[in-house]
């Protein structure tokens, strides 16, 4: 599974060079999102320019089922963070959220992560890869690191 998440990743991320970049949208945006530790629901974010709001309800996956709710805030930076030769401006956001995982054990998690966000010009679509680390608290505390990626359609 790991393996198939990864090649969804890279192929994006290669499809998304064949288009030329664009500024990022104000709005909102729709999409799906998966990531590890294995989760995939689908996601909503409304951007105001300089920062973003954002949710995603879906399932996760700890070794036994779990129904997640995650809701999050960024800082969107306003100037591309890596600009290169193939127009691939990446942009990127630091912020902070929480998760509710509803399962055997409810797991509250509180995170910080690092979003690099890339819009295509001919189409509205972001797309988007997060990670960075949570503090869990439910059946302990421990601290984890996560990673999402997924896109918006920008409505």
């Amino acid at each position: 599974m790991r393996k198939v998440l990864c090649l969804v990743v890279v192929l994006l991320l290669l499809s998304s060079v064949a288009a030329f970049a664009a500024q990022p949208r104000e709005g909102i945006g729709v999409g799906g999102i998966t990531g590890l530790p294995f989760h995939i629901g689908a996601a909503a974010e409304y951007n105001f320019g300089a920062a973003s709001a954002n949710a995603s309800l879906g399932y996760l996956r700890y070794g036994t089922n779990y129904f997640q709710i995650k809701l999050g805030g960024d800082y969107n930076f306003p100037d591309p963070f890596v600009q290169s030769a193939w127009d691939m401006d990446l942009y990127l956001s630091v912020g902070g959220q929480f998760a509710i995982d509803i399962g055997p054990v409810a797991v509250f998690s509180l995170g910080i992560p690092v979003t690099w966000s890339f819009f295509m010009e001919n189409m509205p679509l972001k797309v988007f890869v997060k990670a960075g680390p949570e503090l869990y608290f439910g059946w302990g505390t421990s601290l984890g690191f996560s990673g999402s990626a997924g896109a918006y359609y920008l409505l």
